[in-house]
């Protein structure tokens, strides 16, 4: 339950943080603005349903809901709606994707809150590490015919002996010491990812920080061949 109760925790950080920008004059109500504390909203909704109720035990895998979604879409949501924390704090969130739509990102198979918290717990561990005035950089682009999301910030970086223990559950490296947290978001990112068949690493950039790069395959449907028997998505 510590991690649903982390996820919701981090989803309503992000609404009330552009709730108060927009209360403040710091940045415009736009449609799309809104629309990206909506949906942090509505995701935090749904993940009430992952707390067990009464004694039920926490499943050893968390709940997902894989279908067909727009991940360009999803993930715009996702990074848009930390426009009120870095605002804050001045720094520059720079996101950069693929200037062609892909067929294969338009029918992403996977769960949409899923994909969210993982680009929500990567980039707020940006946002946690790098200095006021600082940047971070998003980039989204297929490669190798899977999905790339790649964070980098202008953090500490990580050690090179802790960079094996970072998606540990609990695990705090060094350059936590003045920060608050769980060692939680990292660790249920790595799960997430890994539910998502794929797979996220992370490396120090020389004059930077962290960098970390997720990689998830996301394959298209297959009109062709429909839902297989148990009603899951063919795939190409």
């Amino acid at each position: 339950m510590k991690g649903v109760v982390h996820e919701i925790r981090n989803q309503l950080a992000v609404a009330i943080a552009n709730v108060e920008a927009f209360h403040d004059g710091v940045l415009a109500p736009t449609p799309a603005r809104l629309a990206a504390v909506l949906q942090a909203l509505a995701d935090a909704t749904a993940l009430l349903a992952d707390i067990p109720v009464g004694r039920s035990a926490v499943p050893a895998v968390m709940p997902s809901n894989l279908r067909p979604i727009n991940v360009c879409e999803v993930i715009t949501n996702a990074v848009l709606a930390f426009e009120g924390l870095t605002a804050e704090r001045n720094i520059r969130l720079c996101v950069a994707q693929c200037s062609l739509r892909h067929h294969a990102c338009e029918t992403f198979l996977g769960d949409p809150i899923r994909v969210s918290e993982i680009v929500n717990n990567v980039v707020s561990n940006a946002i946690r590490y790098t200095p006021d005035g600082g940047r971070i950089d998003v980039d989204c682009r297929r490669s190798g015919g899977a999905l790339a999301i790649t964070v980098t910030d202008d953090g500490p970086g990580v050690r090179g002996d802790e960079i094996a223990r970072i998606f540990e559950t609990g695990f705090r490296g060094a350059a936590a010491a003045n920060t608050t947290g769980s060692g939680v978001g990292l660790a249920l990112t790595a799960r997430f990812v890994e539910q998502h068949g794929g797979s996220i690493e992370v490396t120090n950039v020389p004059g930077r920080g962290a960098r970390f790069i997720v990689r998830m395959p996301g394959k298209a449907l297959d009109p062709a061949r429909g839902a297989g028997n148990d009603g899951t998505p063919s795939l190409r």
